[in-house]
């Protein structure tokens, strides 16, 4: 991949300026759904998700960091990744969607109206499989396309939602909301792509079997992730209640709220990290240790913003009714920026080609996650689940890496970063204070 310093500025900002519009569509509109539906109805929804979001880790195949890859370094056909990648992640959505149908039905057989909601949620997984196509704008910078497609996406979702709400629509079309979402990013995704690599679908076995060797490992991990990323809220469901799940619900959506600027940095990040890799490896760990910096303090400046108003944020928010979520905001909003490491992590992990380590990590995060939510949750109620997530992610990014030698690199690149350690060298910091100078002349 080829591209300097404008390109590279010019892709984060096309991912921020459409991810900050994507984020105030869609979360206005979710705050009106969930004062519309309230805690029970709301906790409902969100539990069904919880099982469709395993099912759709395993859809993903794990193919988002190798996918990145393999054209980044430009080792094969872009058309011929992109398109291999999209057949064999639809192939196993096919399967995961009956097998979500199925489970729910077992599962909850008296309850008709969660079995419509998790079949009218499921759909989403099918259509994800053509958000494949975002690997190949991540890895090239054309986020200018994939931003654009996700705007539109959110509009037609958005529309959707308030048509819902404008004719008080039962509860089980609110569940189509995310399937929608997915439809319009599918057929602007497609339009988009083909303009630029045209219609020419293939399937290569011999690329396919190189791409899932090397992704499987990430497979299991997104497995083992959404595990322990969704287990607060079926133990939540099942050891509370539902409206439970609707409180903790609600204090996660606040923690991500931020979530476009990592999620753009990272997006634009992940293809130059690779590049430098080959180049220098030490300018490749400055790098990391940058991008993590980065992620901490922005993550710290906005966990402090909100614990200091996490009750007039919930209440301004969602309502009184939600107000029973603030404590656990306050201790979950810190979790997030943890999570977002574990992207760069993978990245290292990729690049190194120790791809083995990050199943023993996630492993031992969902280990951790399920024992502390029995102990806490009987105890602290949510506060529990919301101290068993941020204690979890702790575990996974920092104490697992630095326990082996090899990925203790990792661990101290985190560290590192926080404290602002061999972060920048004399010509960066310069810059940096040359840049800071002028915004202060200019007022």
């Amino acid at each position: 991949m080829v591209g300097g310093k404008k390109k590279f500025f010019s892709n984060i900002g096309w991912l921020m300026g459409g991810k900050i519009v994507n984020m105030l569509l869609q979360f206005f509109v979710s705050l009106a759904t969930a004062r519309y539906l309230g805690p029970s109805n709301f906790g409902t929804i969100n539990y069904v998700a919880a099982f469709v979001s395993f099912f759709s880790s395993i859809a993903s195949l794990g193919l988002a960091v190798i996918v990145i890859k393999e054209i980044a370094t430009d080792k094969y056909d872009n058309n011929e990744v992109i398109w291999t990648s999209i057949w064999m992640r639809f192939g196993t959505a096919v399967l995961s969607t009956i097998s979500i149908i199925a489970l729910i039905f077992i599962t909850n057989r008296d309850d008709s109206m969660i079995v419509q909601i998790a079949f009218l949620e499921s759909l989403s997984i099918l259509f994800s499989s053509f958000d494949t196509i975002n690997y190949y704008f991540q890895a090239r910078l054309l986020a200018k396309w994939s931003s654009i497609a996700g705007v539109l996406a959110y509009v037609g979702m958005s529309l959707y939602r308030i048509y819902l709400l404008a004719t008080n629509a039962d509860i089980v079309w609110f569940a189509f909301a995310t399937s929608t979402d997915m439809i319009f990013l599918t057929v602007f995704l497609m339009i988009f792509y083909i303009r630029i690599e045209g219609f020419r679908p293939k399937f290569n076995w011999q690329l396919g079997k190189r791409i899932f060797k090397q992704s499987y490992h990430y497979l299991i991990a997104g497995l083992i992730t959404i595990l322990y990323a969704q287990v607060d809220r079926i133990m939540l469901g099942n050891m509370l209640d539902k409206a439970s799940v609707g409180y903790y619900s609600a204090a996660l959506t606040i923690s991500t709220l931020w979530s476009m600027i990592p999620s753009a940095l990272i997006q634009s990040i992940s293809p130059v990290l690779y590049e430098a890799a080959g180049k220098d490896r030490a300018l490749y760990l400055r790098r990391l240790r940058q991008s993590y910096a980065v992620l901490f303090w922005l993550n710290a400046a906005y966990s402090i913003f909100v614990g200091v108003f996490a009750h007039w944020v919930i209440l301004l928010l969602y309502g009184k009714d939600y107000l029973a979520g603030t404590t656990a905001l306050r201790i979950v909003v810190w979790y997030y920026g943890l999570s977002t490491m574990s992207t760069l992590n993978q990245v290292y992990l990729a690049n190194d080609e120790k791809n083995r380590y990050i199943n023993l990590f996630c492993i031992a995060g969902l280990i951790t996650d399920v024992i502390l939510n029995f102990i806490l949750i009987p105890v602290m109620g949510i506060n529990g689940a919301a101290m068993a997530t941020l204690i979890t992610h702790i575990v996974i990014q920092i104490i697992m890496p630095y326990m082996y030698k090899d990925t203790r690199e990792i661990a101290t690149s985190i560290i590192q970063g926080a404290l602002l350690r061999d972060v920048f060298n004399k010509a960066e910091m310069a810059m940096i204070k040359n840049t800071v100078n002028k915004i202060v002349k200019r007022g």
